[in-house]
C-alpha cells in the first residue's frame, strides 16, 4: 500500500505550484507568458483527430501562414492494397480568425482509416465509421471515476480526505466525505461536480446498457452516480438547502486545495462553504429527481431517499434568478414531475419556460439587422446572455421541455424560439469562422479595454471570453460542447441536418480541428497539451479548459508545458457536456 506522505512528497511539481499559487510575481509572469502563445505557423492543417461518421459534413482547414496550396490529397491508409489517392481543390475562406483554405470530404462515406496532405503537411490519421465518437465515452466516464474522493483510486491516488470537513461559520465538523474532485485540483464545488451525475444519468437514458461496448452495463453508471451522491446528500443542510462547496478555500483563496492526514480535528481539515447559491439548489434538485427515477426499480428505498431530498430542496428554495438559473429550475421541475407524477410540477416547468421565452431578443436591436434570437441575461436586462460553461443552456432547456410536454400550449413557441436562436443568431455567428465554432458572445459596445470585434450596429462580439472584464477567464470547451448538445437535440427535433453539422463543428474543435491542431482530451488524438493536473498528472479521458483568447481575441493555448490552468486544466463541466452530447448523438430510437 502506498504511504500517503510518500505519495505527496513524490508530487514535487504539484506541491511547488500549490505553494506558489498566491505568489503575485509568478502569477503575473504566467499571465504574460500565456498571452504570447498564439497559434504557431505549423501545423497549418487542422482536422478532427477522431474522424467522422459516414453521413454528415467532413471538412479540413488549412491556415494561410505562408504558402497557399491550391489542392489537397486524400488517401485511404488502412486498406490493402491501397486505393488510389484523391485530389481535391480548396476553397478560400476569409474570416476574423485569419484567412484559411477549406476542403470538403462530405461525399466520402466508406468506413476506413484515412489521411489528408496539403502544403507539405500530413494530417493525423483518422477514421470514418459509425463509432468514432461513441467509443470515446468509456474514457470520458473513466475520468469521472478517477476523480473519486474519499477512497483509493488504483493508479491515481490513495485514500483521501476522510476528514472532510469543517464549517466556515462555526468550525463544527460535518461528514462530507465522498464525491468527486472537481478539476485539476482537489476541491469539490457543487455547481460543477453535480454535472457529473447529470451526465451519467443522461448517458443512461440515451444509451442504457449499450453505452459501453465492453459490457459494463447500466450498473456501472448507477454505481458511479451513487458514489457522487454520497457527498451531495451530505451537503444538504437541515433547512433543505444545499451548501456550495467543500475545500473551495476560506475567502476564494487556494488554501484548502491540499491532501490531508485523514484524521478529523487536526489542522489540515478542509472547510465547508455554507453559502447556498440558487443555481446549486436547482442543480441538486434536478439531479436527485433524476436519481429517484433511475433507482426506482433497482433500489426503491434509495430512490425514495433521493426524491425526498429533491422535494425538500425544491420547497426550501426561492426558485428565481436570471436566464441561466431559471433554465435549471425549469429542468428541475420537469424531472420532479417525471419522478412524482404530480401535475403541479408541470405547471412550474411551463412557467419557467415562459420566463425563458420572455428573455429572448426576437427583434433586431442595437441599430442592426444581422442577428436576433439571442437570449438576454434576464427578461429585465438588455444585456446578451453569455456563459463560458452553459452557453446553450436556455436552448437545451426549451428543447427538453418541448420533448417532455409536446401537448403544452407553449410547445410550438419553444420550438420557434429554438429555431430563431439557431437560424437567426448561432448559424450566422458560426459562419464567421472556417472552423464553424460559436463565438463566446455578443456585446453592446466595448465593455472592457480590449478588442471587441465589430459585428453590426452597436453590437460587437468576441470568439473567446474577455480577459480584462472580470477577475478570471478560461478556454471555451464547455461553451462549445453545450452548443454541440443543443445542435444534436435540435437536429433530432426538427430534422435539420444544418443543426447536426453545427454540433459536430463544436466537438471537432475540441478534438483537434483548431488552429493548434491539438486534441484536448487526454488519451485521444495527437499534440495533447500537458494538463494542469497538479496532484495526479495525466487522467485518460480528461478534457481541458481549451483554447481561450488574449486581449486581441486571438486564440491561445498553452502548448509549451507552462501548466496554465486557464487553457489546460481539467474541469468537470467539459466531460459532462461531452458525455451528454455524444450520447445524444447516438441515442437509441
Amino acid at each position: 500500500m502506498i504511504d500517503r506522505r510518500s505519495f505527496i512528497t513524490g508530487l514535487s511539481a504539484g506541491g511547488a505550484f500549490a505553494a506558489g499559487a498566491r505568489d503575485a510575481p509568478r502569477k503575473r509572469f504566467a499571465e504574460e507568458r500565456v498571452e504570447r502563445i498564439t497559434a504557431p505557423p505549423k501545423p497549418a492543417l487542422a482536422i478532427n483527430h477522431l474522424g467522422f461518421t459516414p453521413p454528415g459534413r467532413k471538412s479540413v482547414v488549412f491556415r494561410l501562414t505562408g504558402g497557399m496550396p491550391a489542392e489537397f490529397t486524400f488517401r485511404d491508409i488502412g486498406s490493402s492494397p491501397k486505393p488510389p489517392e484523391l485530389t481535391r481543390r480548396f476553397t478560400r475562406f476569409t474570416s476574423d480568425l485569419g484567412d484559411c483554405l477549406v476542403g470538403d470530404l462530405s461525399d466520402i462515406v466508406r468506413p476506413g482509416m484515412y489521411q489528408v496532405e496539403a502544403g507539405g503537411e500530413r494530417s493525423v490519421p483518422f477514421f470514418i465509421g459509425e463509432d468514432v465518437w461513441r467509443r470515446t465515452l468509456v474514457k470520458a466516464v473513466s475520468y469521472i471515476h478517477a476523480q473519486r474522493c474519499g477512497t483509493a483510486v488504483p493508479n491515481v491516488h490513495p485514500v483521501c480526505h476522510l476528514d472532510d470537513a469543517r464549517r466556515r461559520d462555526n468550525g463544527g465538523h460535518v461528514d462530507t466525505t465522498g464525491g468527486w474532485h472537481d478539476a485539476g485540483d482537489l476541491r469539490k464545488w457543487m455547481s460543477a461536480t453535480v454535472l457529473n451525475g447529470i451526465a451519467l444519468m443522461g448517458l443512461l437514458r440515451n444509451l442504457g446498457d449499450d453505452w459501453d461496448a465492453a459490457g459494463s452495463g447500466a450498473k456501472a453508471l448507477l454505481d458511479e452516480a451513487r458514489w457522487g451522491n454520497t457527498y451531495f446528500l451530505k451537503m444538504q443542510d437541515g433547512d433543505g438547502l444545499v451548501w456550495d462547496d467543500v475545500a473551495g478555500g476560506v475567502n476564494g483563496d487556494n488554501s484548502d486545495n491540499h491532501w490531508t492526514d485523514n484524521r478529523t480535528g487536526t489542522g489540515d481539515d478542509r472547510y465547508i462553504n455554507t453559502n447556498k447559491s440558487g443555481s446549486v439548489q436547482a442543480l441538486f434538485t434536478l439531479f436527485e429527481a433524476m436519481m429517484a427515477t433511475a433507482f426506482r426499480a433497482a433500489d426503491p428505498a434509495y430512490s425514495e431517499r433521493c426524491l425526498r431530498a429533491a422535494v425538500r430542496c425544491w420547497d426550501a428554495a426561492t426558485r428565481s434568478g436570471g436566464t441561466g438559473e431559471v433554465s435549471w429550475w425549469a429542468l428541475a421541475a420537469m424531472e420532479l414531475g417525471r419522478a412524482t407524477g404530480a401535475a403541479g410540477y408541470r405547471d412550474h416547468a411551463l412557467k419557467f419556460g415562459s420566463l425563458i421565452l420572455s428573455a429572448q431578443n426576437t427583434a433586431f436591436t442595437f441599430g442592426q439587422k444581422f442577428v436576433r434570437g439571442w437570449f438576454r441575461v434576464s427578461s429585465n436586462s438588455p444585456d446578451p446572455y453569455a456563459d463560458v460553461v452553459h452557453g446553450a443552456l436556455p436552448v437545451i432547456t426549451l428543447l427538453l421541455l418541448a420533448q417532455a410536454y409536446p401537448d403544452a400550449a407553449q410547445a410550438g413557441q419553444w420550438g420557434d424560439a429554438v429555431k430563431l436562436h439557431l437560424d437567426g443568431y448561432v448559424l450566422p455567428m458560426a459562419a464567421r469562422s472556417p472552423y464553424g465554432i460559436v463565438p463566446f458572445g455578443i456585446f453592446h459596445g466595448t465593455p472592457s479595454a480590449e478588442l471587441y470585434r465589430p459585428l453590426a450596429g452597436e453590437l460587437t462580439y468576441r470568439f473567446f471570453m474577455p480577459v480584462q472584464r472580470g477577475d478570471w477567464w478560461i478556454g471555451s470547451t464547455s461553451h462549445l460542447e453545450s452548443y454541440a448538445l443543443a445542435g444534436i437535440l435540435a437536429a433530432s427535433e426538427f430534422g435539420n441536418s444544418a443543426y447536426r453539422d453545427l454540433a459536430m463543428r463544436q466537438l471537432e474543435w475540441v478534438m483537434g480541428a483548431n488552429p493548434f491542431g491539438a486534441c484536448l482530451m487526454t488519451g485521444e488524438g495527437m499534440r495533447n497539451p500537458y494538463p494542469h493536473s497538479r496532484f495526479v498528472g495525466l487522467i485518460p479521458g480528461g478534457i481541458m479548459n481549451g483554447i481561450a483568447g488574449n486581449a486581441n481575441d486571438e486564440p491561445i493555448l498553452d502548448i509549451e508545458n507552462g501548466f496554465d490552468w486557464r487553457t489546460t486544466e481539467y474541469w468537470t463541466p467539459h466531460n459532462a457536456y461531452y458525455i451528454l452530447a455524444v450520447s445524444a448523438l447516438h441515442r437509441r430510437a
